[in-house]
C-alpha cells in the first residue's frame, strides 16, 4: 500500500499548488508561469540528485520517452496554468478526474498493467462522483458534458487530462529505467529548455528573471506532487494512484469556495462521498 499514501500525499500537495499558482500567477503569463514552475522545480531536484549522488546511465530508449513526456507536459502544462488563471477552480479542476479514464485505456497498451475488475470500478466510481460534482442542476443527466463546451477553461482543463492521461505512462517508464528524483530532474530540466523561448516570447519585452520568485512557491508545492506522484507509480498501476489522487479536486474545490469566494455547487458533497468511496475500493479491493 505504498502507493496509496504518497498518492494521498500528491492530490493534498497538488490542492496547494494550485492554490499557490492561483495567488502567485495573477501578474504573470501563463507561458512564463509555466517556465518558472519547471525551472525552478528543476534546481530544486537537481539539488536533491546531487545531495544524494543519484544518477544513472542514459540510454537511447530513456532518451526517447524522456522527449515525448517533456513534449507532452509542456503543452499540458501551459493550458493548465491558463485555465487556472482564467477559470473558477470550482470549474476546471473537476476536468482532471477524467485522468484515469484515459489511462484504463492507454496504460494497458503502453506500460502492460492488468486492472482487477474491482479496481476498475473504483477508478470509474471516482470519475463519476466527478461527474455528479459537476451538476449544478438536474436539468438532464448530461448537463456537465454540455456545460464545458460552453466555457473555455473546463475545455483547456480537459484537453489537459488527455494529455496528461497519455503522459503518465511515459512517467512510469521512465521512473522504471531509473527512478523518481532522476527521472524528475530530467524531464523538468528538458521542459525548461522548451518552454523558455515561448516565455520570453510571451511577455512581449518585459521579460526579466526577478519576475522568477513569484513562481518559487508554486514550484515548492509542484515539486513535493511530482516527487510523491512519481513514487506512487513506482510502486502501483497509474490508474490507481491517479485516481486517489484525485481527492485534491475536493480540497482545491474547498480552497476555492472558502478562498475565492466561488460559488458552491449544489450536489457537490454527494459528489464528493461518492469519490471517497470510489478511492476507498481502489485501496482496499483494486
Amino acid at each position: 500500500m505504498n502507493w496509496f499514501v504518497f498518492a494521498l500525499i500528491s492530490s493534498i500537495t497538488l490542492s496547494l499548488r494550485e492554490f499557490a499558482i492561483k495567488k502567485a500567477g495573477k501578474e504573470l503569463s501563463s507561458a512564463f508561469m509555466s517556465w518558472g514552475l519547471n525551472f525552478f522545480m528543476f534546481l530544486i531536484i537537481l539539488s536533491l540528485n546531487v545531495i544524494f549522488l543519484n544518477y544513472h546511465t542514459i540510454t537511447i530508449s530513456f532518451v526517447r520517452v524522456l522527449i515525448i513526456a517533456a513534449i507532452l507536459d509542456s503543452l499540458a502544462t501551459v493550458l493548465y496554468l491558463w485555465a487556472i488563471k482564467n477559470g473558477d477552480l470550482s470549474k476546471t479542476i473537476p476536468m482532471l478526474c477524467f485522468i484515469p479514464v484515459i489511462q484504463l485505456f492507454v496504460t494497458p497498451v503502453l506500460v502492460h498493467e492488468n486492472l482487477s475488475i474491482t479496481g476498475i470500478s473504483g477508478v470509474l466510481v471516482v470519475v463519476f462522483g466527478s461527474y455528479i460534482l459537476n451538476i449544478e442542476t438536474w436539468d438532464g443527466f448530461l448537463s456537465p458534458v454540455k456545460s464545458v463546451f460552453k466555457d473555455k477553461s473546463s475545455m483547456m482543463m480537459l484537453a489537459v487530462a488527455c494529455l496528461w492521461g497519455l503522459s503518465s505512462s511515459f512517467h512510469k517508464i521512465g521512473v522504471k529505467q531509473t527512478d523518481a528524483l532522476f527521472w524528475g530532474m530530467t524531464e523538468m530540466g528538458l521542459i525548461s529548455i522548451i518552454l523558455f523561448p515561448f516565455a520570453a516570447w510571451s511577455d512581449k519585452g518585459n521579460f526579466a528573471f526577478s519576475k522568477l520568485k513569484k513562481t518559487l512557491w508554486p514550484a515548492f508545492f509542484s515539486t513535493l506532487t511530482v516527487l510523491s506522484y512519481y513514487t506512487a507509480i513506482s510502486y502501483g498501476p497509474v490508474a490507481y494512484v491517479s485516481s486517489v489522487r484525485r481527492l485534491g479536486v475536493l480540497i482545491t474545490m474547498l480552497i476555492g469556495i472558502l478562498v475565492f469566494k466561488e460559488k458552491i455547487k449544489s450536489l457537490g458533497f454527494a459528489g464528493g462521498i461518492i469519490m471517497i468511496t470510489g478511492a476507498g475500493i481502489i485501496s482496499l479491493f483494486g
